[in-house]
């Protein structure tokens, strides 16, 4: 009974895949955001994969030696590369949902929205933040120095 439910749910996710495809929903909207998102997905996904292998990895286990340009083939490696593609799929097909595609592409109009600060702006907003964190310092290291000196006249 349980083992043919395992089909039944392959070929239903086969069929949305199918059915959906793989094309981008609405293409050409939230182009940056897309790709960071997608870009930093990849990252943990490639991360995940290697860290997976190195720690499923038996050495000497190969069935293929030499092989050119990937070296030796075992189980290991084979499954590190499955668990990578499926993610890499599934990492395509949750940003490519409606409601996550629709909250990237409103993401990245906002921020087009946004009245960035000019590089003068900047340098003075920084050049302030830094005098008044080295005052504050400054004020702080001399009220620590005279309430060190109060404990030791008092204690």
């Amino acid at each position: 009974m349980r083992g043919q439910r395992v089909p039944a749910v392959l070929l239903t996710l086969l069929k949305k895949i199918g059915g959906m495809g793989l094309e981008l929903y609405k293409t050409g909207q939230g182009k940056y955001a897309r790709g960071i998102a997608y870009g930093l997905g990849a990252g943990l996904i490639i991360f995940g994969g290697v860290r997976l292998y190195a720690t499923i990895n038996v050495p000497g286990h190969e069935w293929v030696k030499n092989v050119p340009l990937i070296g030796h083939v075992s189980i290991y490696n084979t499954i590190a590369l499955g668990v990578v593609l499926l993610s890499f799929l599934l990492l395509h097909l949750v940003l490519n949902r409606p409601a996550a595609a629709d909250a990237l592409i409103d993401t990245e109009q906002e921020l087009k929205k946004v009245s960035w600060p000019s590089k003068i702006e900047v340098r003075n907003a920084t050049l302030v933040v830094v005098l008044v964190t080295f005052v504050m310092s400054i004020l702080l290291y001399g009220f620590d120095r005279i309430l060190q000196w109060v404990f030791r006249l008092v204690y």
